[in-house]
This record gives structure tokens, C-alpha cells and sequence, in this order.
């Protein structure tokens, strides 16, 4: 396989492959269909990497890998971005990779974007609401995403929570909100809204 894709490159780099090559404990003379998930990702990646792209474009990248590849796949990524001429596009389910790894995030729901931008600022900018269903009232639904209501109170998350304090003071527990609350709690909204 190498030796077909190799010439697409001009600036193909035999060394660089096959430092990738050891790295990954890849077996040179299997055919592609006889490797692992795995084994065909860790392949995908080494040969992503050794014609210097300035972008790499990943669909799923870590779904199927062992956490410890999982790991050392992020690590690699990490690596590469430090040279800032470089880039890594992928789509994930998996948003702990993003948590890792992200410094944008476009979150994407039945091919509309729900939200895009900076990872530290999205994460910034939202939180989980928890209290009891007697404080819910017109005025504090509206500050409120994708409500979750109970027998014992309530679940939401705001993009406001100074006017959520200001109105309900300390009978509101607020906790930081991660990736997966913050796509969970907007899917669940715009479901609701449609």
C-alpha cells in the first residue's frame, strides 16, 4: 500500500514513515485487510504524517483503538500542533479526545451547527443548574437549557448564570459543565424546540 500512495506525495518522507512504522509495532509485509482497526489506523496516521500535510482530516479517529493507542494517538496529535503551520480537523463522538486535545470545537446536530468556537470559551460560558422544582418559574425557565425535571427538582443548563444567581441566590447548586452536558442539554432543547 505504501508504495502506491508514496508517489501521490512530493514531499513523501521514507524515514519519517518508517519511524512511524516501528513506533506503531506495524508488521510491513501484511495486506491492509488482514490488520486490526486499530493497526489500519495506526497505518492511516503514519502515512498522514510522512508527507508533511499542514492539515490532516480524521473521521472517528479513536473509536475502536485501545485506550493506551488512544492516549499515544492524542499525544502525537499534540505534538503536531505545536508547529502552528499545522492543523487537525477530526470528527468524534468520543468528546473526552476533545477535552484533551480541542482548541475549537463546531458542534454539529442533524447538519446544523449548534454552536462553534473557542473549547476553553464554550466551557467558560456554560454550567449545570440543579435545584428544587419549586424555583422553577416563567422567568427562570427562560435561562435555563434543555430542562430535566424530576420528582425530587430540576437539571438544566444556563448560559447565564449571574441572573440565575441574582434571581435564585443560594437555593441553586451550580457545577461546571463539560462538553457532553453542554451537546446533551443543547440537543435536548433544540428537540424540544422543534
Amino acid at each position: 500500500m505504501k508504495r502506491i500512495i508514496a508517489p501521490f506525495y512530493q514531499d513523501w518522507d521514507e524515514r519519517i514513515f518508517q519511524q512511524y512504522m516501528e513506533r506503531f509495532n506495524l508488521p510491513a509485509k501484511k495486506k491492509i485487510k488482514e490488520l486490526s482497526r486499530g493497526m489500519k489506523m495506526k497505518f492511516s496516521l503514519a502515512v498522514a504524517l510522512s508527507h508533511h500535510a499542514g492539515l490532516i482530516i480524521l473521521d472517528e479517529p479513536t473509536s475502536g483503538l485501545d485506550p493506551v493507542f488512544r492516549d499515544e494517538f492524542l499525544e502525537i496529535l499534540r505534538d503536531l500542533l505545536q508547529d502552528e503551520s499545522k492543523g487537525v480537523l477530526f470528527s468524534t463522538h468520543i468528546t473526552t479526545d476533545l477535552d484533551k486535545i480541542a482548541d475549537y470545537v463546531c458542534f454539529i446536530d442533524k447538519g446544523k451547527i449548534v454552536f462553534s468556537g473557542v473549547k476553553d470559551e464554550i466551557l467558560g460560558k456554560y454550567v449545570i443548574v440543579k435545584g428544587s422544582k419549586d424555583l422553577l418559574t416563567e422567568e427562570s425557565r427562560k435561562l435555563l437549557i434543555g430542562l430535566r425535571e424530576n420528582e425530587f427538582g430540576f437539571q438544566a443548563l444556563s448560559n447565564d448564570a449571574a441572573r440565575l444567581k441574582s434571581q435564585l441566590g443560594d437555593r441553586i447548586l451550580l457545577e461546571k459543565a463539560d462538553l457532553d452536558d453542554i451537546m446533551l442539554y443543547t440537543t435536548r432543547r433544540n428537540r424540544e424546540d422543534a
